[in-house]
Protein backbone atom coordinates (compact mmCIF):
# COMPACT_ATOMS: atom_id res chain seq x y z
CA UNK A 1 0.00 0.00 0.00
CA UNK A 2 2.86 2.48 0.78
CA UNK A 3 4.78 1.32 -2.45
CA UNK A 4 1.89 2.37 -4.27
CA UNK A 5 0.92 5.39 -2.39
CA UNK A 6 4.57 6.74 -3.06
CA UNK A 7 4.52 6.07 -6.89
CA UNK A 8 1.81 7.68 -7.71
CA UNK A 9 2.83 10.71 -5.50
CA UNK A 10 6.11 10.40 -7.58
CA UNK A 11 3.29 10.28 -11.07
CA UNK A 12 1.71 13.33 -9.88
CA UNK A 13 5.23 15.14 -9.29
CA UNK A 14 5.88 13.98 -13.16
CA UNK A 15 2.77 15.96 -14.44
CA UNK A 16 3.60 19.29 -13.12
CA UNK A 17 4.08 21.26 -16.60
CA UNK A 18 5.91 24.61 -17.61
CA UNK A 19 7.16 23.49 -21.15
CA UNK A 20 4.87 24.73 -24.02
CA UNK A 21 2.92 22.38 -26.42
CA UNK A 22 3.95 20.22 -28.95
CA UNK A 23 2.38 17.17 -31.43
CA UNK A 24 1.94 13.82 -29.74
CA UNK A 25 2.71 13.00 -26.68
CA UNK A 26 5.90 15.82 -27.25
CA UNK A 27 9.50 14.83 -26.58
CA UNK A 28 8.76 13.49 -23.20
CA UNK A 29 6.23 11.02 -23.49
CA UNK A 30 7.59 9.28 -27.07
CA UNK A 31 10.92 9.04 -25.14
CA UNK A 32 9.03 7.56 -22.09
CA UNK A 33 6.99 5.11 -24.66
CA UNK A 34 10.23 3.78 -26.11
CA UNK A 35 12.27 3.68 -23.14
CA UNK A 36 9.31 1.35 -21.67
CA UNK A 37 9.67 -0.74 -24.84
CA UNK A 38 13.29 -0.49 -24.73
CA UNK A 39 12.88 -2.48 -21.05
CA UNK A 40 10.87 -5.08 -22.32
CA UNK A 41 12.30 -6.01 -25.80
CA UNK A 42 14.08 -9.67 -25.91
CA UNK A 43 17.69 -10.10 -26.84
CA UNK A 44 16.95 -10.95 -30.19
CA UNK A 45 14.81 -8.23 -30.73
CA UNK A 46 16.97 -5.59 -28.98
CA UNK A 47 19.78 -6.49 -31.20
CA UNK A 48 18.06 -6.36 -34.46
CA UNK A 49 16.51 -2.79 -33.50
CA UNK A 50 20.25 -2.08 -33.10
CA UNK A 51 21.50 -3.30 -36.36
CA UNK A 52 18.15 -1.49 -38.11
CA UNK A 53 18.95 1.74 -36.34
CA UNK A 54 22.61 1.61 -37.16
CA UNK A 55 23.19 2.53 -33.13
CA UNK A 56 20.95 4.84 -32.49
CA UNK A 57 18.27 4.05 -29.92
CA UNK A 58 14.67 4.49 -30.10
CA UNK A 59 14.58 7.34 -27.28
CA UNK A 60 16.43 9.05 -29.56
CA UNK A 61 14.64 9.00 -32.35
CA UNK A 62 10.77 8.55 -30.71
CA UNK A 63 10.17 12.38 -32.06
CA UNK A 64 11.51 11.95 -35.27
CA UNK A 65 8.14 11.61 -37.31
CA UNK A 66 7.34 14.99 -35.99
CA UNK A 67 10.81 16.87 -36.35
CA UNK A 68 11.07 15.34 -40.06
CA UNK A 69 7.07 14.56 -40.74
CA UNK A 70 7.39 15.62 -45.40
CA UNK A 71 10.91 13.12 -45.04
CA UNK A 72 9.26 9.99 -43.77
CA UNK A 73 6.74 10.16 -46.00
CA UNK A 74 8.35 10.56 -49.56
CA UNK A 75 9.42 6.68 -49.20
CA UNK A 76 6.13 5.23 -48.14
CA UNK A 77 5.77 2.10 -50.70
CA UNK A 78 2.59 3.07 -52.70
CA UNK A 79 0.96 -0.30 -52.41
CA UNK A 80 -0.56 0.19 -48.75
CA UNK A 81 0.16 4.03 -48.46
CA UNK A 82 -1.57 5.26 -51.61
CA UNK A 83 -0.40 8.36 -51.60
CA UNK A 84 -1.57 9.45 -48.16
CA UNK A 85 0.61 11.67 -45.39
CA UNK A 86 0.87 9.39 -42.44
CA UNK A 87 -1.26 10.69 -39.61
CA UNK A 88 -0.87 11.01 -35.92
CA UNK A 89 -4.30 10.79 -35.10
CA UNK A 90 -6.95 8.48 -35.78
CA UNK A 91 -10.84 8.63 -35.93
CA UNK A 92 -12.96 5.55 -34.69
CA UNK A 93 -17.00 4.35 -36.03
CA UNK A 94 -19.43 4.33 -33.82
CA UNK A 95 -18.02 1.30 -31.63
CA UNK A 96 -14.91 2.89 -30.89
CA UNK A 97 -12.77 0.88 -33.81
CA UNK A 98 -10.46 2.41 -35.72
CA UNK A 99 -10.80 2.02 -39.60
CA UNK A 100 -8.67 -0.27 -40.97
CA UNK A 101 -8.82 2.11 -44.20
CA UNK A 102 -7.76 5.41 -45.36
CA UNK A 103 -10.99 6.02 -46.59
CA UNK A 104 -14.61 5.97 -44.76
CA UNK A 105 -16.45 2.89 -46.06
CA UNK A 106 -19.50 4.55 -46.44
CA UNK A 107 -18.78 8.26 -46.88
CA UNK A 108 -15.38 8.08 -48.98
CA UNK A 109 -13.93 10.79 -47.37
CA UNK A 110 -10.33 10.88 -46.01
CA UNK A 111 -9.60 9.55 -42.49
CA UNK A 112 -6.50 10.27 -40.67
CA UNK A 113 -5.25 6.97 -39.50
CA UNK A 114 -2.18 6.06 -37.38
CA UNK A 115 -3.10 2.76 -36.49
CA UNK A 116 -3.21 2.11 -40.10
CA UNK A 117 0.07 3.44 -40.74
CA UNK A 118 1.59 1.78 -37.43
CA UNK A 119 -0.11 -1.50 -37.98
CA UNK A 120 1.45 -1.29 -41.90
CA UNK A 121 5.00 -0.11 -40.39
CA UNK A 122 4.75 -3.34 -38.31
CA UNK A 123 3.81 -5.51 -41.01
CA UNK A 124 6.89 -4.48 -43.20
CA UNK A 125 9.06 -4.92 -39.94
CA UNK A 126 7.90 -8.79 -39.93
CA UNK A 127 9.42 -8.91 -43.03
CA UNK A 128 12.18 -6.86 -42.62
CA UNK A 129 15.03 -8.92 -44.37
CA UNK A 130 12.55 -8.12 -47.74
CA UNK A 131 13.75 -4.33 -47.74
CA UNK A 132 16.59 -2.06 -48.15
CA UNK A 133 18.01 -0.17 -44.94
CA UNK A 134 16.86 2.86 -45.71
CA UNK A 135 12.92 1.21 -45.47
CA UNK A 136 13.31 -0.89 -42.66
CA UNK A 137 14.85 2.15 -40.41
CA UNK A 138 12.09 4.09 -41.55
CA UNK A 139 9.45 1.39 -41.03
CA UNK A 140 10.97 1.19 -37.36
CA UNK A 141 11.00 4.77 -36.55
CA UNK A 142 7.19 5.08 -37.37
CA UNK A 143 6.33 2.72 -35.52
CA UNK A 144 7.74 4.02 -32.16
CA UNK A 145 6.29 7.01 -32.56
CA UNK A 146 2.40 6.13 -34.09
CA UNK A 147 2.09 3.34 -31.22
CA UNK A 148 2.89 6.44 -29.04
CA UNK A 149 0.77 8.67 -30.77
CA UNK A 150 -2.73 5.98 -30.89
CA UNK A 151 -2.57 5.77 -27.14
CA UNK A 152 -2.73 9.93 -26.56
CA UNK A 153 -6.08 10.66 -25.35
CA UNK A 154 -5.84 13.69 -27.57
CA UNK A 155 -5.19 11.88 -31.31
CA UNK A 156 -8.66 9.92 -31.12
CA UNK A 157 -11.43 11.32 -33.05
CA UNK A 158 -15.20 10.10 -31.98
CA UNK A 159 -16.97 9.73 -35.44
CA UNK A 160 -18.91 12.86 -36.41
CA UNK A 161 -18.98 13.71 -32.01
CA UNK A 162 -15.12 15.24 -31.37
CA UNK A 163 -13.35 14.93 -34.95
CA UNK A 164 -11.62 18.16 -33.90
CA UNK A 165 -9.26 16.47 -31.12
CA UNK A 166 -9.60 19.07 -28.73
CA UNK A 167 -8.44 21.88 -30.14
CA UNK A 168 -9.65 24.64 -27.92
CA UNK A 169 -8.79 27.18 -25.84
CA UNK A 170 -8.45 26.12 -22.12
CA UNK A 171 -6.73 27.67 -18.98
CA UNK A 172 -4.54 24.45 -17.41
CA UNK A 173 -3.50 25.22 -14.14
CA UNK A 174 -3.02 29.03 -14.66
CA UNK A 175 -1.49 28.04 -18.45
CA UNK A 176 -2.92 29.27 -21.50
CA UNK A 177 -3.61 26.98 -23.77
CA UNK A 178 -5.66 24.09 -25.99
CA UNK A 179 -7.23 21.26 -24.47
CA UNK A 180 -5.52 19.22 -27.28
CA UNK A 181 -2.38 19.98 -25.72
CA UNK A 182 -3.59 19.36 -22.39
CA UNK A 183 -3.27 15.85 -23.66
CA UNK A 184 -0.41 16.37 -25.91
CA UNK A 185 1.97 17.33 -23.65
CA UNK A 186 0.93 18.91 -20.04
CA UNK A 187 0.24 16.13 -18.41
CA UNK A 188 3.23 14.48 -18.99
CA UNK A 189 6.21 17.15 -18.68
CA UNK A 190 7.48 18.18 -15.32
CA UNK A 191 9.18 21.31 -14.21
CA UNK A 192 11.51 18.95 -11.84
CA UNK A 193 14.63 17.13 -12.82
CA UNK A 194 12.69 14.22 -13.63
CA UNK A 195 14.22 11.98 -17.07
CA UNK A 196 11.97 10.20 -19.42
CA UNK A 197 13.61 6.96 -17.70
CA UNK A 198 12.26 8.05 -14.65
CA UNK A 199 8.65 8.57 -15.57
CA UNK A 200 9.33 5.15 -17.36
CA UNK A 201 10.34 3.66 -14.31
CA UNK A 202 7.08 4.57 -12.37
CA UNK A 203 4.45 3.80 -15.12
CA UNK A 204 6.02 0.47 -15.73
CA UNK A 205 4.68 -1.62 -13.07
CA UNK A 206 2.81 -4.24 -14.26
CA UNK A 207 3.20 -8.03 -13.52
CA UNK A 208 4.04 -10.03 -16.59
CA UNK A 209 0.43 -11.44 -16.55
CA UNK A 210 -0.90 -8.35 -16.67
CA UNK A 211 1.31 -7.57 -19.79
CA UNK A 212 0.15 -10.39 -21.65
CA UNK A 213 -3.28 -9.45 -21.34
CA UNK A 214 -2.69 -5.55 -22.22
CA UNK A 215 -0.71 -6.40 -25.41
CA UNK A 216 -3.43 -9.32 -26.54
CA UNK A 217 -4.76 -8.30 -29.82
CA UNK A 218 -3.85 -6.34 -32.73
CA UNK A 219 -3.05 -2.92 -33.25
CA UNK A 220 -7.00 -2.39 -33.96
CA UNK A 221 -7.66 -3.66 -30.72
CA UNK A 222 -5.67 -1.57 -28.79
CA UNK A 223 -6.94 1.27 -30.73
CA UNK A 224 -10.20 0.47 -29.25
CA UNK A 225 -9.27 -0.17 -26.40
CA UNK A 226 -7.69 3.49 -26.10
CA UNK A 227 -11.16 5.06 -27.45
CA UNK A 228 -12.79 3.29 -24.92
CA UNK A 229 -10.62 4.33 -21.83
CA UNK A 230 -10.31 7.59 -23.33
CA UNK A 231 -14.08 8.45 -24.45
CA UNK A 232 -14.71 9.89 -21.18
CA UNK A 233 -11.71 12.66 -21.13
CA UNK A 234 -13.24 13.58 -24.54
CA UNK A 235 -16.97 14.10 -23.43
CA UNK A 236 -17.04 15.02 -20.13
CA UNK A 237 -18.06 18.34 -20.92
CA UNK A 238 -15.00 19.92 -20.83
CA UNK A 239 -15.44 23.09 -23.23
CA UNK A 240 -14.19 26.31 -24.08
CA UNK A 241 -12.95 28.42 -22.12
CA UNK A 242 -12.89 25.82 -18.88
CA UNK A 243 -10.21 26.45 -16.21
CA UNK A 244 -8.58 23.01 -15.72
CA UNK A 245 -7.28 23.17 -12.07
CA UNK A 246 -5.04 21.08 -9.95
CA UNK A 247 -8.18 19.06 -8.64
CA UNK A 248 -8.36 18.07 -12.51
CA UNK A 249 -5.20 16.94 -12.90
CA UNK A 250 -4.66 14.61 -10.05
CA UNK A 251 -7.97 12.81 -11.48
CA UNK A 252 -6.27 12.82 -14.47
CA UNK A 253 -2.88 11.44 -13.89
CA UNK A 254 -3.83 8.00 -13.64
CA UNK A 255 -5.35 7.65 -17.40
CA UNK A 256 -1.88 9.04 -18.68
CA UNK A 257 -0.19 6.88 -16.65
CA UNK A 258 -2.18 3.67 -18.03
CA UNK A 259 -1.93 5.19 -21.84
CA UNK A 260 1.86 6.15 -21.88
CA UNK A 261 2.77 2.18 -19.71
CA UNK A 262 0.14 0.30 -22.19
CA UNK A 263 2.27 1.71 -25.16
CA UNK A 264 5.44 0.71 -24.20
CA UNK A 265 4.25 -2.69 -23.62
CA UNK A 266 2.50 -2.80 -26.84
CA UNK A 267 5.36 -1.19 -29.05
CA UNK A 268 8.23 -4.24 -26.98
CA UNK A 269 5.39 -7.06 -27.69
CA UNK A 270 4.76 -5.87 -31.41
CA UNK A 271 8.79 -5.37 -31.99
CA UNK A 272 9.12 -8.99 -30.12
CA UNK A 273 6.89 -10.79 -32.66
CA UNK A 274 8.48 -9.30 -35.22
CA UNK A 275 12.21 -10.22 -34.47
CA UNK A 276 12.09 -13.17 -32.31
CA UNK A 277 10.91 -16.07 -33.74
CA UNK A 278 11.26 -17.77 -30.37
CA UNK A 279 8.83 -15.09 -28.34
CA UNK A 280 6.19 -15.36 -30.92
CA UNK A 281 6.15 -18.95 -31.25
CA UNK A 282 5.87 -18.91 -27.37
CA UNK A 283 3.31 -16.04 -27.53
CA UNK A 284 1.05 -17.46 -29.91
CA UNK A 285 1.15 -21.05 -28.29
CA UNK A 286 0.39 -19.65 -25.07
CA UNK A 287 -2.35 -17.02 -25.39
CA UNK A 288 -3.23 -17.44 -28.95
CA UNK A 289 -5.35 -20.69 -28.52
Amino acid sequence: MLHRLLRTAAVLVCAAIIAPGAAGWGRMGHATVAKIAQNHLTKTSREKVNEILHGQTMMGLASYCDDYRSYVDETFRPEWAQGVPHAHTFEVDENNRPFPVLKHPKTGRGLTNCVYFADHCLQDLGHAQDFPDSIQWKALVMAVHLLGDMHCPGHIRYAARHRDIGKFDVSFIGEETNYHKVWDYYMVVSPLPYSFSDIAEICDDCTPAQMAEIVKGTPYDWGKDNADKCESVRLDGVSEGDQLNGLWQRDHVELTRTQLRNAGYRLAHALNMAFDPKYARKFNRKYNK
